[in-house]
């Protein structure tokens, strides 16, 4: 389903259904995935490529380690993966929906 009013860097978000991650190779739900945005209070997790992530609170503010060099907590690094893996570049918990991103991919280069 696609929802006209959430736009992403040109490209709709669309609700993440559990058969989008049945390829994943770590084995995620669509809830697991949900947990783990609602435990750190997440709003959003854009993915610019080339391991630069950006988190953003349910405040607005950035979520970022708590030391610097560190890395987060498990949950959102295995988020970073799926993003990377599955050419995801934003999740966002909005209404009660995981919403989804990707990058547009030419078919004329595969």
């Amino acid at each position: 389903m696609v929802c006209g009013q959430f736009i992403s860097m040109d490209n709709k978000l669309t609700e993440l259904k559990d058969n989008d991650l049945e390829q994943y190779a770590q084995g995620i739900s669509k809830k697991e995935v949900i947990d783990i945005f609602l435990a750190y209070d997440i709003h959003f997790i854009r993915y610019f490529g080339s391991d630069l992530f950006y988190v953003e609170m349910l405040d607005g503010e950035p979520l970022v380690p708590v030391h610097p060099g560190s890395s987060y907590p498990p949950g959102i690094e295995g988020l970073f993966d799926l993003m990377a893996r599955e050419r995801i570049n934003m999740l966002k918990y909005v209404d009660e929906k995981m919403m989804k991103s990707c990058f547009p991919v030419d078919g004329t280069i595969l």
